[in-house]
Protein backbone atom coordinates (compact mmCIF):
# COMPACT_ATOMS: atom_id res chain seq x y z
CA UNK A 1 0.00 0.00 0.00
CA UNK A 2 2.64 2.01 1.08
CA UNK A 3 4.77 1.68 -2.52
CA UNK A 4 1.59 2.45 -4.25
CA UNK A 5 0.77 5.94 -2.23
CA UNK A 6 4.29 6.69 -3.26
CA UNK A 7 4.09 5.75 -6.95
CA UNK A 8 0.69 8.09 -6.83
CA UNK A 9 2.61 11.06 -4.93
CA UNK A 10 5.31 10.85 -7.60
CA UNK A 11 2.50 11.08 -10.36
CA UNK A 12 0.79 13.59 -8.89
CA UNK A 13 3.82 15.61 -7.39
CA UNK A 14 4.14 19.64 -9.36
CA UNK A 15 8.12 20.05 -9.88
CA UNK A 16 9.39 23.39 -9.59
CA UNK A 17 9.73 26.24 -12.19
CA UNK A 18 11.27 28.71 -13.68
CA UNK A 19 8.84 30.94 -10.80
CA UNK A 20 10.56 28.89 -8.05
CA UNK A 21 8.95 26.05 -6.36
CA UNK A 22 5.31 25.89 -6.67
CA UNK A 23 3.21 26.99 -3.40
CA UNK A 24 0.64 24.79 -1.77
CA UNK A 25 -2.30 26.65 -2.82
CA UNK A 26 -1.00 26.64 -6.49
CA UNK A 27 -0.44 22.77 -6.54
CA UNK A 28 -4.46 22.42 -4.89
CA UNK A 29 -5.18 24.31 -8.03
CA UNK A 30 -3.41 22.19 -10.43
CA UNK A 31 -4.68 19.24 -8.27
CA UNK A 32 -8.56 20.46 -8.86
CA UNK A 33 -8.15 21.04 -12.88
CA UNK A 34 -8.22 17.30 -13.14
CA UNK A 35 -11.98 17.77 -12.53
CA UNK A 36 -12.64 20.88 -14.04
CA UNK A 37 -14.21 21.12 -17.64
CA UNK A 38 -15.05 17.11 -17.88
CA UNK A 39 -16.33 17.83 -21.62
CA UNK A 40 -13.11 16.52 -23.08
CA UNK A 41 -12.82 13.45 -20.89
CA UNK A 42 -16.36 12.29 -21.71
CA UNK A 43 -15.19 13.26 -25.57
CA UNK A 44 -11.72 11.49 -25.51
CA UNK A 45 -13.67 8.18 -23.37
CA UNK A 46 -16.19 8.03 -25.89
CA UNK A 47 -13.85 8.01 -28.93
CA UNK A 48 -12.30 5.03 -27.09
CA UNK A 49 -15.11 3.59 -26.84
CA UNK A 50 -15.81 4.26 -30.40
CA UNK A 51 -12.77 2.38 -31.74
CA UNK A 52 -13.26 -0.40 -29.32
CA UNK A 53 -17.02 -0.71 -31.17
CA UNK A 54 -15.45 -0.58 -34.45
CA UNK A 55 -12.75 -3.07 -33.33
CA UNK A 56 -15.91 -5.54 -32.00
CA UNK A 57 -17.83 -4.81 -35.51
CA UNK A 58 -14.69 -5.86 -37.68
CA UNK A 59 -12.93 -8.49 -36.13
CA UNK A 60 -15.79 -10.09 -33.93
CA UNK A 61 -13.18 -10.83 -31.08
CA UNK A 62 -13.50 -11.02 -27.52
CA UNK A 63 -10.88 -8.66 -26.38
CA UNK A 64 -12.86 -6.52 -28.35
CA UNK A 65 -15.75 -6.34 -25.98
CA UNK A 66 -14.37 -6.48 -22.91
CA UNK A 67 -12.65 -3.64 -23.97
CA UNK A 68 -15.45 -1.50 -25.23
CA UNK A 69 -17.07 -2.80 -21.64
CA UNK A 70 -13.63 -2.02 -19.23
CA UNK A 71 -13.40 1.51 -21.01
CA UNK A 72 -17.01 2.77 -20.42
CA UNK A 73 -16.53 1.65 -17.20
CA UNK A 74 -13.72 3.30 -16.17
CA UNK A 75 -15.02 6.34 -17.97
CA UNK A 76 -18.37 6.54 -15.82
CA UNK A 77 -15.48 5.83 -12.74
CA UNK A 78 -13.71 9.32 -13.95
CA UNK A 79 -16.63 10.53 -14.69
CA UNK A 80 -18.21 10.07 -11.36
CA UNK A 81 -14.89 11.17 -9.07
CA UNK A 82 -14.85 14.45 -11.22
CA UNK A 83 -18.95 15.40 -10.07
CA UNK A 84 -18.74 13.90 -6.69
CA UNK A 85 -15.60 16.54 -6.02
CA UNK A 86 -17.55 19.47 -7.49
CA UNK A 87 -20.99 18.37 -5.83
CA UNK A 88 -18.63 18.39 -2.07
CA UNK A 89 -16.53 21.50 -3.05
CA UNK A 90 -19.89 23.44 -3.37
CA UNK A 91 -20.80 22.74 0.20
CA UNK A 92 -17.51 22.70 1.85
CA UNK A 93 -13.35 23.38 1.32
CA UNK A 94 -12.70 19.96 0.30
CA UNK A 95 -8.98 19.25 -0.81
CA UNK A 96 -8.62 18.25 -3.96
CA UNK A 97 -5.38 16.05 -2.53
CA UNK A 98 -7.61 12.80 -1.30
CA UNK A 99 -9.72 13.19 -4.78
CA UNK A 100 -6.97 13.12 -7.02
CA UNK A 101 -5.42 9.65 -5.43
CA UNK A 102 -8.68 8.51 -6.53
CA UNK A 103 -8.85 9.70 -10.33
CA UNK A 104 -5.31 9.10 -10.85
CA UNK A 105 -5.10 5.17 -10.69
CA UNK A 106 -8.07 5.43 -12.86
CA UNK A 107 -7.23 7.88 -15.43
CA UNK A 108 -3.83 5.53 -15.48
CA UNK A 109 -5.71 2.32 -16.25
CA UNK A 110 -7.77 3.83 -19.06
CA UNK A 111 -4.95 4.99 -20.53
CA UNK A 112 -2.85 1.45 -20.25
CA UNK A 113 -6.42 -0.42 -21.58
CA UNK A 114 -7.02 1.95 -24.50
CA UNK A 115 -3.10 1.18 -25.33
CA UNK A 116 -3.53 -2.44 -25.05
CA UNK A 117 -6.34 -2.27 -26.97
CA UNK A 118 -4.95 0.13 -29.98
CA UNK A 119 -1.93 -2.16 -30.13
CA UNK A 120 -4.65 -5.18 -30.30
CA UNK A 121 -5.92 -2.92 -33.69
CA UNK A 122 -2.61 -2.40 -35.02
CA UNK A 123 -1.61 -5.94 -34.95
CA UNK A 124 -5.03 -6.74 -36.44
CA UNK A 125 -5.32 -7.63 -40.22
CA UNK A 126 -7.83 -5.06 -40.47
CA UNK A 127 -5.51 -1.66 -41.98
CA UNK A 128 -8.26 0.43 -41.76
CA UNK A 129 -8.92 -0.07 -38.13
CA UNK A 130 -5.33 -0.03 -37.50
CA UNK A 131 -5.28 3.62 -38.95
CA UNK A 132 -8.37 4.46 -37.14
CA UNK A 133 -6.58 3.50 -33.55
CA UNK A 134 -3.84 5.38 -34.95
CA UNK A 135 -5.27 8.62 -35.98
CA UNK A 136 -7.74 8.62 -32.31
CA UNK A 137 -4.92 8.01 -30.46
CA UNK A 138 -3.33 10.76 -31.14
CA UNK A 139 -6.48 13.04 -30.61
CA UNK A 140 -6.52 11.28 -27.46
CA UNK A 141 -2.86 11.78 -26.13
CA UNK A 142 -3.01 15.46 -27.80
CA UNK A 143 -6.16 16.12 -25.57
CA UNK A 144 -4.53 14.68 -22.35
CA UNK A 145 -1.11 16.61 -23.35
CA UNK A 146 -3.27 19.88 -22.92
CA UNK A 147 -5.79 19.23 -20.42
CA UNK A 148 -3.52 17.44 -17.99
CA UNK A 149 -0.74 19.84 -18.20
CA UNK A 150 -1.01 21.12 -14.99
CA UNK A 151 0.39 17.63 -13.38
CA UNK A 152 2.82 16.89 -15.96
CA UNK A 153 4.30 13.60 -14.46
CA UNK A 154 0.64 12.54 -14.90
CA UNK A 155 0.24 13.38 -18.29
CA UNK A 156 3.75 11.91 -19.69
CA UNK A 157 2.57 8.66 -17.61
CA UNK A 158 -1.03 9.07 -19.67
CA UNK A 159 0.72 9.66 -22.85
CA UNK A 160 3.29 6.46 -22.50
CA UNK A 161 0.75 4.26 -21.35
CA UNK A 162 -1.72 4.97 -24.60
CA UNK A 163 1.13 5.35 -27.37
CA UNK A 164 3.74 2.97 -26.34
CA UNK A 165 1.63 -0.18 -26.86
CA UNK A 166 0.70 1.20 -30.31
CA UNK A 167 4.66 0.77 -31.02
CA UNK A 168 4.78 -2.79 -29.63
CA UNK A 169 1.80 -3.81 -31.91
CA UNK A 170 3.91 -2.34 -34.79
CA UNK A 171 6.46 -4.39 -34.18
CA UNK A 172 5.06 -7.63 -33.78
CA UNK A 173 2.33 -7.11 -36.45
CA UNK A 174 1.98 -9.35 -39.27
CA UNK A 175 1.71 -6.71 -41.57
CA UNK A 176 5.22 -6.09 -43.29
CA UNK A 177 6.50 -2.15 -42.83
CA UNK A 178 4.50 -1.72 -39.74
CA UNK A 179 7.39 -1.10 -37.83
CA UNK A 180 7.90 2.34 -40.16
CA UNK A 181 5.42 3.66 -37.45
CA UNK A 182 7.89 3.45 -34.81
CA UNK A 183 9.88 6.62 -34.76
CA UNK A 184 7.63 9.14 -35.17
CA UNK A 185 5.77 7.38 -32.60
CA UNK A 186 8.83 7.99 -30.28
CA UNK A 187 9.32 11.91 -31.79
CA UNK A 188 4.92 12.20 -31.17
CA UNK A 189 5.32 11.20 -27.60
CA UNK A 190 8.89 13.49 -27.64
CA UNK A 191 6.67 16.16 -28.56
CA UNK A 192 3.64 15.80 -26.25
CA UNK A 193 6.63 15.53 -23.63
CA UNK A 194 7.56 19.40 -24.76
CA UNK A 195 3.91 20.59 -25.03
CA UNK A 196 3.27 19.09 -21.63
CA UNK A 197 6.34 20.68 -19.91
CA UNK A 198 5.61 23.89 -21.85
CA UNK A 199 2.33 24.25 -20.92
CA UNK A 200 3.23 23.63 -16.97
CA UNK A 201 5.42 26.35 -17.16
CA UNK A 202 2.50 28.84 -18.68
CA UNK A 203 0.20 27.70 -16.09
CA UNK A 204 2.50 28.29 -13.50
CA UNK A 205 3.34 31.60 -14.20
CA UNK A 206 -0.29 32.48 -14.42
CA UNK A 207 -1.29 30.98 -11.28
CA UNK A 208 1.95 32.55 -9.56
CA UNK A 209 0.95 35.89 -10.74
CA UNK A 210 -2.72 35.34 -9.97
CA UNK A 211 -1.71 33.99 -6.41
CA UNK A 212 0.04 37.36 -6.22
CA UNK A 213 -2.94 39.46 -7.37
CA UNK A 214 -5.36 38.08 -5.38
CA UNK A 215 -2.87 38.77 -2.17
CA UNK A 216 -2.20 41.74 -3.43
CA UNK A 217 -6.12 42.48 -3.41
CA UNK A 218 -6.71 41.17 -0.15
CA UNK A 219 -3.83 43.27 1.20
CA UNK A 220 -5.29 46.46 -0.57
CA UNK A 221 -9.12 45.41 0.86
CA UNK A 222 -7.58 45.18 4.43
CA UNK A 223 -5.83 48.28 3.66
CA UNK A 224 -8.58 49.89 2.79
CA UNK A 225 -11.43 48.75 4.97
CA UNK A 226 -9.19 49.56 8.38
CA UNK A 227 -7.34 52.79 6.85
CA UNK A 228 -8.25 55.53 9.41
CA UNK A 229 -9.41 57.84 6.53
CA UNK A 230 -12.05 57.77 4.26
CA UNK A 231 -10.93 57.21 0.65
CA UNK A 232 -12.82 56.57 -2.83
CA UNK A 233 -11.59 56.89 -6.03
CA UNK A 234 -13.36 58.93 -9.32
CA UNK A 235 -13.02 58.33 -13.03
CA UNK A 236 -12.22 60.67 -16.01
CA UNK A 237 -15.88 61.17 -15.76
CA UNK A 238 -15.45 62.06 -12.11
CA UNK A 239 -17.89 59.05 -11.11
CA UNK A 240 -17.23 57.10 -7.73
CA UNK A 241 -15.52 53.49 -8.59
CA UNK A 242 -14.63 52.51 -5.03
CA UNK A 243 -15.45 53.69 -1.46
CA UNK A 244 -14.02 52.48 1.64
CA UNK A 245 -15.90 51.41 5.48
CA UNK A 246 -14.29 54.63 6.63
CA UNK A 247 -16.42 56.72 4.38
CA UNK A 248 -19.25 56.40 5.28
CA UNK A 249 -18.52 55.80 9.16
CA UNK A 250 -16.94 59.70 8.49
CA UNK A 251 -20.61 60.95 7.05
CA UNK A 252 -22.53 59.00 10.08
CA UNK A 253 -23.81 56.48 7.25
CA UNK A 254 -23.23 52.62 6.64
CA UNK A 255 -21.86 50.85 3.99
CA UNK A 256 -25.67 50.18 2.11
CA UNK A 257 -25.38 54.29 1.38
CA UNK A 258 -22.40 54.16 -0.39
CA UNK A 259 -23.65 54.47 -3.90
CA UNK A 260 -21.10 54.11 -6.69
CA UNK A 261 -20.70 54.94 -10.23
CA UNK A 262 -22.86 58.50 -9.51
CA UNK A 263 -20.98 61.81 -9.65
CA UNK A 264 -18.93 62.64 -6.56
CA UNK A 265 -21.37 65.70 -5.64
CA UNK A 266 -24.63 63.32 -6.08
CA UNK A 267 -22.26 60.33 -4.05
CA UNK A 268 -22.09 62.81 -1.28
CA UNK A 269 -25.23 63.82 -1.23
CA UNK A 270 -26.96 60.07 -0.78
CA UNK A 271 -23.95 59.36 1.67
CA UNK A 272 -25.40 62.21 3.68
CA UNK A 273 -28.93 61.72 3.16
CA UNK A 274 -29.75 60.63 6.95
CA UNK A 275 -27.30 62.83 9.01
CA UNK A 276 -27.64 66.04 7.43
CA UNK A 277 -30.65 67.21 6.89
CA UNK A 278 -32.01 68.35 3.46
CA UNK A 279 -30.84 71.76 3.55
CA UNK A 280 -27.12 70.72 4.28
CA UNK A 281 -27.32 68.22 2.45
CA UNK A 282 -28.27 70.49 -0.58
CA UNK A 283 -25.89 72.72 0.30
CA UNK A 284 -22.94 70.43 0.11
CA UNK A 285 -24.07 68.98 -3.05
CA UNK A 286 -23.60 72.29 -4.86
CA UNK A 287 -20.38 72.92 -3.08
CA UNK A 288 -18.89 69.90 -3.77
CA UNK A 289 -19.69 70.89 -7.42
CA UNK A 290 -18.12 73.70 -7.39
CA UNK A 291 -15.13 72.41 -5.51
CA UNK A 292 -14.39 69.72 -9.00
CA UNK A 293 -15.02 72.45 -11.31
CA UNK A 294 -12.79 74.82 -9.69
CA UNK A 295 -10.15 72.21 -8.83
CA UNK A 296 -9.08 73.93 -5.40
CA UNK A 297 -8.08 71.66 -2.65
CA UNK A 298 -9.16 70.72 0.17
CA UNK A 299 -12.89 70.89 0.29
CA UNK A 300 -14.24 71.42 3.76
CA UNK A 301 -17.31 70.33 5.01
CA UNK A 302 -19.18 70.77 8.43
CA UNK A 303 -21.68 68.49 9.29
CA UNK A 304 -25.06 69.05 11.94
CA UNK A 305 -22.73 67.44 14.46
CA UNK A 306 -19.97 70.00 14.65
CA UNK A 307 -17.45 67.55 13.35
CA UNK A 308 -15.42 69.06 10.34
CA UNK A 309 -14.39 67.17 7.33
CA UNK A 310 -11.89 67.80 4.93
CA UNK A 311 -11.97 66.18 1.32
CA UNK A 312 -8.68 66.30 -0.78
CA UNK A 313 -8.50 65.75 -4.25
CA UNK A 314 -5.19 63.61 -5.64
CA UNK A 315 -5.28 63.44 -9.34
CA UNK A 316 -4.13 60.61 -11.36
CA UNK A 317 -2.48 61.15 -15.27
CA UNK A 318 -4.99 59.03 -16.69
CA UNK A 319 -7.91 61.92 -15.29
CA UNK A 320 -8.88 59.88 -12.70
CA UNK A 321 -8.21 61.02 -8.79
CA UNK A 322 -8.24 59.36 -5.59
CA UNK A 323 -10.20 61.50 -3.13
CA UNK A 324 -9.04 61.23 0.47
CA UNK A 325 -11.44 62.48 3.16
CA UNK A 326 -10.39 63.20 6.79
CA UNK A 327 -11.76 64.49 9.93
CA UNK A 328 -10.01 67.68 10.84
CA UNK A 329 -12.16 68.52 13.85
CA UNK A 330 -9.47 68.05 16.52
CA UNK A 331 -6.69 69.47 14.23
CA UNK A 332 -8.87 72.62 13.65
CA UNK A 333 -9.64 73.14 17.47
CA UNK A 334 -5.79 72.37 18.01
CA UNK A 335 -5.08 74.76 15.69
CA UNK A 336 -7.53 77.54 16.33
CA UNK A 337 -6.25 77.03 20.16
CA UNK A 338 -2.48 76.99 18.93
CA UNK A 339 -4.04 80.67 16.86
CA UNK A 340 -5.42 81.28 19.92
CA UNK A 341 -2.67 81.34 22.55
CA UNK A 342 -0.10 82.76 19.93
CA UNK A 343 -2.56 86.31 20.23
CA UNK A 344 -3.94 86.11 23.89
CA UNK A 345 -2.59 86.16 27.30
CA UNK A 346 -2.70 82.58 28.69
CA UNK A 347 -3.54 83.72 32.58
CA UNK A 348 -6.44 86.09 31.80
CA UNK A 349 -7.50 85.41 28.53
CA UNK A 350 -6.92 88.90 27.11
CA UNK A 351 -5.15 89.73 23.84
CA UNK A 352 -1.77 89.94 24.05
CA UNK A 353 1.02 92.68 22.24
CA UNK A 354 1.32 91.19 19.35
CA UNK A 355 -2.98 91.08 18.76
CA UNK A 356 -3.04 94.66 19.97
CA UNK A 357 0.05 95.67 17.76
CA UNK A 358 -1.98 94.02 14.91
CA UNK A 359 -5.78 95.37 15.98
CA UNK A 360 -3.92 99.03 16.03
CA UNK A 361 -2.41 99.07 12.91
CA UNK A 362 -5.88 98.09 11.34
CA UNK A 363 -7.88 101.06 13.08
CA UNK A 364 -4.51 103.39 12.19
CA UNK A 365 -5.29 101.94 8.36
CA UNK A 366 -9.43 102.64 8.72
CA UNK A 367 -9.06 106.34 10.03
CA UNK A 368 -6.68 107.19 8.08
CA UNK A 369 -9.33 107.09 5.19
CA UNK A 370 -11.70 108.88 7.65
CA UNK A 371 -10.07 111.86 9.01
CA UNK A 372 -12.74 112.04 11.34
CA UNK A 373 -12.36 109.19 13.73
CA UNK A 374 -9.45 109.46 16.12
CA UNK A 375 -7.40 106.66 17.79
CA UNK A 376 -6.85 106.32 20.88
CA UNK A 377 -4.44 103.96 23.30
CA UNK A 378 -4.59 104.21 27.24
CA UNK A 379 -1.70 102.33 28.90
CA UNK A 380 -2.52 100.51 32.22
CA UNK A 381 -0.07 100.21 35.08
CA UNK A 382 -1.36 98.66 38.57
CA UNK A 383 -0.24 100.60 41.70
CA UNK A 384 0.91 98.28 44.72
CA UNK A 385 0.95 94.90 43.32
CA UNK A 386 4.30 94.04 43.66
CA UNK A 387 3.75 94.13 47.47
CA UNK A 388 0.71 91.96 46.74
CA UNK A 389 3.41 89.68 45.07
CA UNK A 390 5.98 90.04 47.53
CA UNK A 391 3.63 89.71 50.74
CA UNK A 392 0.98 86.94 49.77
CA UNK A 393 2.80 85.35 46.52
CA UNK A 394 2.20 85.29 42.92
CA UNK A 395 -1.06 82.79 43.10
CA UNK A 396 -2.52 85.45 44.81
CA UNK A 397 -0.65 88.16 42.63
CA UNK A 398 -2.50 86.28 39.29
CA UNK A 399 -6.04 86.29 41.20
CA UNK A 400 -6.06 89.79 41.40
CA UNK A 401 -4.62 90.58 37.63
CA UNK A 402 -7.58 88.00 36.67
CA UNK A 403 -9.96 89.62 38.35
CA UNK A 404 -8.49 93.25 36.91
CA UNK A 405 -9.03 91.51 33.23
CA UNK A 406 -12.90 90.89 34.71
CA UNK A 407 -13.24 93.88 35.94
CA UNK A 408 -11.84 95.98 32.53
CA UNK A 409 -14.09 93.81 29.77
CA UNK A 410 -17.37 94.92 32.24
CA UNK A 411 -16.41 98.25 31.15
CA UNK A 412 -15.63 98.38 27.86
CA UNK A 413 -17.40 98.83 24.51
CA UNK A 414 -17.47 95.85 22.17
CA UNK A 415 -15.47 97.34 19.70
CA UNK A 416 -13.03 98.41 22.66
CA UNK A 417 -9.88 95.94 22.91
CA UNK A 418 -8.27 95.40 25.95
CA UNK A 419 -5.04 93.96 26.35
CA UNK A 420 -2.29 92.23 28.87
CA UNK A 421 1.29 93.71 27.84
CA UNK A 422 2.71 91.57 30.50
CA UNK A 423 3.41 91.72 34.19
CA UNK A 424 0.66 94.25 35.61
CA UNK A 425 0.54 96.51 32.54
CA UNK A 426 -2.68 96.53 30.52
CA UNK A 427 -3.75 98.48 27.35
CA UNK A 428 -6.92 99.67 25.55
CA UNK A 429 -7.69 100.19 22.27
CA UNK A 430 -10.10 101.88 20.53
CA UNK A 431 -11.68 104.50 17.75
CA UNK A 432 -13.78 107.21 17.58
CA UNK A 433 -12.50 108.56 20.52
CA UNK A 434 -13.06 111.62 22.31
CA UNK A 435 -10.71 113.67 25.09
CA UNK A 436 -14.05 113.89 27.20
CA UNK A 437 -14.81 110.03 26.77
CA UNK A 438 -11.11 108.95 27.09
CA UNK A 439 -10.81 111.11 30.46
CA UNK A 440 -14.35 109.86 31.84
CA UNK A 441 -13.65 105.95 30.81
CA UNK A 442 -9.95 106.57 32.44
CA UNK A 443 -11.47 107.44 35.49
CA UNK A 444 -14.31 104.84 35.67
CA UNK A 445 -11.35 102.03 35.27
CA UNK A 446 -9.59 103.93 38.11
CA UNK A 447 -12.37 103.51 40.31
CA UNK A 448 -13.30 100.69 39.75
CA UNK A 449 -9.39 99.08 39.97
CA UNK A 450 -9.79 100.66 43.67
CA UNK A 451 -12.32 98.14 44.78
CA UNK A 452 -11.23 95.87 47.13
CA UNK A 453 -10.25 92.22 45.83
CA UNK A 454 -11.72 89.74 47.83
CA UNK A 455 -9.02 86.50 47.41
CA UNK A 456 -10.17 83.05 47.65
CA UNK A 457 -8.42 82.79 50.83
CA UNK A 458 -11.08 85.19 52.44
CA UNK A 459 -7.99 88.20 52.39
CA UNK A 460 -8.93 91.49 50.80
CA UNK A 461 -6.23 93.33 49.15
CA UNK A 462 -6.48 96.96 47.61
CA UNK A 463 -4.49 98.04 44.90
CA UNK A 464 -5.29 101.53 42.01
CA UNK A 465 -3.78 102.21 38.99
CA UNK A 466 -2.21 104.61 36.61
CA UNK A 467 -2.86 105.30 33.11
CA UNK A 468 -1.08 106.69 30.32
CA UNK A 469 -3.49 108.38 27.24
CA UNK A 470 -2.46 108.82 23.61
CA UNK A 471 -4.20 110.10 20.58
CA UNK A 472 -2.61 108.98 17.24
CA UNK A 473 -1.66 111.31 14.61
CA UNK A 474 -1.63 110.80 10.69
CA UNK A 475 1.28 108.65 9.53
CA UNK A 476 1.86 107.63 13.34
CA UNK A 477 3.54 103.93 13.91
CA UNK A 478 2.15 101.29 16.46
CA UNK A 479 6.07 101.76 18.46
CA UNK A 480 5.68 105.63 18.47
CA UNK A 481 1.89 105.58 19.61
CA UNK A 482 2.80 103.35 22.67
CA UNK A 483 5.90 105.17 23.57
CA UNK A 484 3.26 108.37 23.77
CA UNK A 485 0.83 106.49 25.97
CA UNK A 486 4.17 104.89 27.96
CA UNK A 487 5.41 108.38 28.75
CA UNK A 488 1.91 110.30 29.88
CA UNK A 489 1.57 106.69 32.01
CA UNK A 490 5.40 108.02 33.85
CA UNK A 491 3.99 111.36 34.05
CA UNK A 492 0.68 109.68 35.99
CA UNK A 493 3.11 107.65 38.40
CA UNK A 494 5.27 110.93 39.04
CA UNK A 495 2.19 112.83 39.65
CA UNK A 496 1.31 110.38 42.51
CA UNK A 497 -0.18 107.31 41.36
CA UNK A 498 -4.02 106.36 40.75
CA UNK A 499 -4.38 109.00 38.41
CA UNK A 500 -4.39 109.70 34.10
CA UNK A 501 -2.14 111.93 31.96
CA UNK A 502 -2.77 112.65 28.38
CA UNK A 503 -0.37 112.81 26.11
CA UNK A 504 0.73 116.70 25.33
CA UNK A 505 1.44 118.37 22.13
CA UNK A 506 4.96 118.47 23.46
CA UNK A 507 5.42 114.74 23.23
CA UNK A 508 4.32 114.67 19.60
CA UNK A 509 6.87 117.30 18.56
CA UNK A 510 9.55 115.72 20.20
CA UNK A 511 8.70 112.16 19.73
CA UNK A 512 8.42 111.52 23.34
CA UNK A 513 11.09 111.37 26.69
Amino acid sequence: MSGRTSFLNSVLATPSSGHGQVTAAIRSSMLSTLFENTRPLLLSGLASAFVALVALIRVHQRWAALWLIADLCLLAARLGIAHAYVVRSRTEAAHPAPWATRYAPVSLLACFLFGIGTMACVMSPDAELASLAVMVTAGILGGIASRNAALPYLAIAQICLGALPIGLGALLAPRGGSWILVPPLFMYIAAMASVVRRHYKVLVALMTAEQRHAELAARFDAALAHMPHGLCTIDSAGKVIIANRRTAELFGATVDMLKLNVPLPEFIGHVGLAKFGETLRRQLVEQCAVWLSKEESPFDMELNDGRQLAMTRNPVPDGSAVIIIEDVTERRESEAKILYLARHDPLTGLSNRRELRDEIERILRRSASNRASAVAVMYLDLDGFKQVNDRLGHHAGDEVLVTVADRLREMLQREELVARLGGDEFAIAFENATVSGAVALAQRIIRQIARPFWLTTGEAVSIGTSIGIAFAVSGESFERLMKRADAALYDAKEAGKGTYRLSTAEDIRCGTR
